[in-house]
């Protein structure tokens, strides 16, 4: 299947407001030509990492909204004209004491820069791309074997935005972000795939092969970072075909579900230390449900995937527009930890709200496929225009309308929830039949302008036991309405611990009402008033 690209997209509705709303932030203060990646944006200790993120995310944002941001051209200007005398960002890298925050911090400079050259194609960011792969990453080749993963060898302190440990072992200079250095894979394969430098296929495979043997949970390494670099082999499993890539991630993204995240679908900024959630992190593990979905075609990552990114992405995104940290859902309930994480996540939520967008259709030669219901124009080919709108997940109703039609049959397949029992299709206002196929609704139809198809479903209410490590098996149980988890939120004191469903009344929209208690989903935390944001607190988790 082909993932669309976002040239072929246009969002509406609230995809196009997150995308709006991120947009706007990175137009703020901390986001200016002269400010990114300099001490008063206080990157200092991750050299590339904020310049490389903020180009990553204008770049994305810009093809999803088909407009310039105001000074996308000018910090590329300025990461061109900062970088030292062999071509990258900070201070030379000393390889008898590798700095593994300086790899993390190339590794979006890299995502950001490849992107950026695809939309420019200028000749000079893709000799930066190759001065970065070749000058600071090819000469430790044969050093990966010796990077840091027995628990005396690393440090459990730290704040959210990480910092380097003080101490030098086997060569390495640790971060508080425990395997930070292999974020830098995900950016290392996305060269790698723009071109094959000799000697990077080699390191890749190295640093792959290391990273997998690592004791996650043992080092209590940062989620994040396993994500990323995760993702990382998967693009490496796209380019190669090699299956033990897939088997890689198929087994990091598990272990992640049970040990790493919390019962609303965001993430333990480290394995087995429940310190705050992390956007970064979230993001990565909706994309990296996609990736895993595409490869192997199995509805369970789908489901993982609209899970993480209504009751955990969406919940993250702010009412600047931005991302922040919440608490980790120890005690049940589900409250802000930061309210924004400026230095990282804001600019890391540029590529999830895109995807997002991006996740709305897919195609493959006679087929169509609808597995993330995100309102908006799609061309998926030439000559096909579809129009999306949807009322999910407050609603079991999608239509889509053919703008643009060729006249050719085409299977349609349309993703249905695990928890949809009866759904209903129609095809210009008569109902049809459809067959039920790994998670989707599928039907021949050919595609004319002027065509409507419109696929329903009830949403029911029901609960499920605790998935989060923090409460498995405790008899605690989250409400859902479909897709959502709902949080119960009263005025004066704290919900109940305890709540009878049968006594809830929908009032639409996913909100129930049983007295003066409301329940309601956790996505809508973007459109709060801040000071609202700041003091609302969500129980998200009950007994029966």
């Amino acid at each position: 299947m082909n993932r669309l690209s976002l040239d072929n997209v246009v969002p509406y509705g609230t995809a196009a407001a997150r995308i709006f709303k991120n947009m706007a932030r990175m137009h703020d203060r901390f986001y200016q030509p002269g400010i990114v990646g300099t001490s008063e944006a206080e990157n200092v200790g991750w050299p590339g990492d904020w310049e490389g993120r903020i180009v990553l995310a204008l770049t994305l944002l810009a093809r999803a909204l088909k407009t310039e941001p105001a000074y996308l051209d000018d910090i590329v200007a300025v990461i061109d004209r900062n970088c030292n005398e062999k071509g990258y960002r900070g201070p030379l890298s000393d390889i008898d004491a590798v700095n593994e925050q300086q790899l993390s911090g190339h590794g979006w400079l890299l995502r950001g820069l490849v992107e950026y050259y695809r939309l420019r194609g200028t000749p000079e960011v893709r000799a930066r791309i190759e001065a970065i792969a070749k000058e600071l990453f090819l000469p430790l080749r044969g050093r990966f074997g010796a990077y840091p993963r027995r628990p005396e060898d690393r440090v459990y302190q730290g704040e959210a935005a990480g910092e380097l440990a003080g101490i030098v072992v086997a060569g390495w200079k640790v971060s508080s972000d425990t395997g930070c250095a292999f974020i830098s894979l995900d950016g290392l394969t996305q060269a790698y795939e723009l071109m094959e430098l000799p000697g990077l296929g080699e390191l890749i495979r190295e640093m792959i092969g290391v990273f997998k043997n690592i004791d996650f949970t043992g080092i209590t390494m940062q989620t994040h970072a396993t994500l990323t670099a995760t993702r990382g082999v998967m693009r490496m499993y796209r380019l190669t075909g090699e299956a033990e890539y897939l088997d890689i991630a198929r087994r990091i993204f598990r272990m992640y579900w049970y040990e790493g995240m919390t019962e609303n679908y965001a993430n333990f900024n480290w394995f087995c230390r429940p310190s705050w959630t992390e956007p970064c992190g979230i993001i990565d593990s909706f994309m990296l449900a996609f990736d895993l979905w595409e490869a192997t075609g199995e509805a369970g990552f789908l489901d993982d995937a609209h899970h993480i990114w209504y009751n955990g992405v969406c919940r993250g995104q702010r009412p600047n527009g931005g991302f922040g940290l919440d608490d980790c859902v120890e005690d049940g309930f589900v409250r802000v930890q930061t309210y924004e994480a400026y230095w990282c996540c804001s600019m890391r939520g540029g590529e999830g709200v895109t995807a997002a967008s991006q996740f709305g259709i897919y195609s493959e030669p006679g087929r169509l496929v609808f597995p993330f219901y995100s309102d908006g124009l799609y061309t998926p080919e030439p000559g096909l225009a579809l129009r999306m709108r949807s009322c999910y997940p407050f609603a079991g109703y999608i239509t889509v309308e053919v703008t643009n039609g060729d006249g050719r049959e085409r299977e349609w397949a349309f993703f249905l929830p695990s928890w949809v029992s009866d759904a209903k299709v129609t095809y210009n206002g008569h109902e049809i039949a459809y067959d039920s196929r790994k998670g989707f609704a599928s039907f021949s139809r050919a595609v004319c302008s002027g065509d409507k198809i419109e696929v329903s479903f009830a949403i029911p209410l029901f609960t499920v036991p605790a998935i989060s490590s923090l409460h498995r098996g405790s008899g605690y149980h989250s409400i859902r309405y479909g897709t959502y988890i709902l949080g119960a939120r009263q005025k004066d004191g704290k919900p109940p611990e305890c709540l009878d469903i049968n006594a809830l009344a929908n009032t639409g929209d996913g909100i129930y009402k049983a007295g003066d208690l409301t329940l309601a989903p956790l996505d809508q935390a973007f459109m709060l008033a801040p000071d609202e944001l700041m003091q609302a607190e969500y129980r998200i988790l009950f007994k029966q």
